[in-house]
């Protein structure tokens, strides 16, 4: 989703939701995703190489699971950039965590959290692999 920002014939604020209408029922069939907050020593027991998203993204202030634990994220405050960014990762086919979503320079931790919560949603939702398996 989408809010809308100076679009002829759109009201300011509107929600525009993106894919096709099947793709829409598809995501609204899957239901919501229960996103937990997590300490930063669980989140970093997930990554092996953590100092280097936190490099790319800034000071990390929240940390977040889903029950299963296969999609994790974190909202970070870029001091360089003065805006609030975020990560979701997601376990590939071998188990190991691969960034699925950015998102940078959002204006307010709230905003962030919004934008960062349908992030984590549709990367849960998503079904197949990021990275292909060989066919060995």
């Amino acid at each position: 989703m989408d809010h809308a920002r100076g679009i002829a014939g759109i009201p300011p604020g509107a929600v525009i939701e993106k894919g096709t209408p099947s793709q829409r029922l598809k995501t609204a069939a899957r239901g919501t995703v229960r996103i937990k907050n997590i300490c930063r020593l669980e989140f970093e027991r997930f990554l092996r190489f953590h100092a280097i998203l936190e490099l790319a993204i800034g000071r990390e202030v929240e940390w977040f699971s889903e029950a299963a634990e296969n999609t994790i994220g974190t909202i970070a405050f870029s001091q360089g950039e003065r805006g609030w960014n975020y990560a979701v990762l997601r376990r590939d086919w071998t188990g190991d965590f691969q960034v699925r979503d950015l998102g940078a320079n959002l204006y307010s931790l709230e905003a962030a959290r919004v934008d960062f919560r349908r992030a984590m949603t549709e990367a849960e939702n998503t079904e197949h692999s990021l990275l292909p398996r060989n066919s060995e």
